[in-house]
């Protein structure tokens, strides 16, 4: 179980990765519990007021979002994320803060992802965010970012070394004046199934989460250019998510971007 140590900070954002939804759920209760203890020691005593509250599901400043559903798709969209928004500034009710849990958070679509962003760069003090998520790299690098991840049981999941490599031979690719070796990277891709494009769509935003954190990797893209790709590879995911077809997909990464 999640605790806090006396005297402990508690962030204004967490990502919770678990595997199963049933730990998911059970480990956000725990944390939101901790979140709102009025305990001077650990947290959550699980004997307080707010703990009970949370523990029953009744606390009023609790807020949980769940994905939509239509068509048999789950998704958080945009509109579920500006009305965290507008209610993130009005004080909670009960306790010092606010807690918005975010059910199966990585189902937050592209625009919803941007639009909680700007939550996360200036979040109201009297509110606290968790993302509960199966899997942290479907959610964009910037928002993983600015919040603290909690693992429960899972391990930091590594792509396959062969989507590493299609990844660097493609942003090596888009790396040089010359389209020619971006196009033939894209037409010998283009009949791959959704799969392996998904692990190397993911494997380049990996690659690129690292470059931009400073590590000595893709030497020949400067930071302007790994900020580019990574938007691009952000908006390509959505389109897979989409059902955009494999061959379009590839239509549209070898076209260049604004960076290169």
């Amino acid at each position: 179980m999640i605790s806090f140590q006396p005297g402990q900070a508690v962030s204004h954002a967490y990502i919770l990765s678990a595997a199963s939804p049933e730990e998911r759920e059970t480990e956000s209760i725990h944390l939101a519990a901790a979140m709102l203890c009025e305990s001077e020691g650990a947290r959550p005593c699980l004997q307080c007021r707010s703990c009970r509250k949370v523990l029953r599901g009744v606390h009023p400043d609790v807020v949980w979002v769940d994905p939509e559903v239509k068509e048999h798709r789950r998704e958080i969209k945009v509109g579920q994320i500006r009305a965290i928004l507008a209610d993130a500034y009005i004080m909670p009710t009960e306790a010092a803060r606010k807690v918005y849990i975010l059910r199966s958070a990585d189902t937050m679509n592209l625009n919803a992802q941007n639009a909680f962003l700007k939550l996360l760069e200036e979040p109201p003090k009297s509110a606290s965010f968790l993302l509960a998520v199966s899997n942290p790299a479907q959610l964009l690098p910037t928002v993983r970012s600015r919040c603290e991840l909690l693992r429960r049981n899972t391990e930091p999941e590594r792509p396959p070394e062969s989507a590493l490599r299609d990844a660097e031979d493609y942003l090596s690719a888009c790396s040089e004046k010359n389209l020619t070796p971006r196009l033939r990277w894209c037409r010998d891709h283009e009949n791959d199934d959704k799969e392996s494009v998904l692990a190397f769509l993911q494997a380049a935003l990996v690659l690129l989460t690292d470059k931009l954190g400073g590590e000595n990797i893709l030497p020949q893209l400067s930071e302007a250019e790994a900020l580019g790709q990574t938007r691009r590879m952000e908006q390509a995911l959505e389109y897979l998510r989409a059902n955009v077809s494999v061959k379009h997909l590839m239509g549209l990464l070898s076209v260049p971007s604004d960076h290169n």
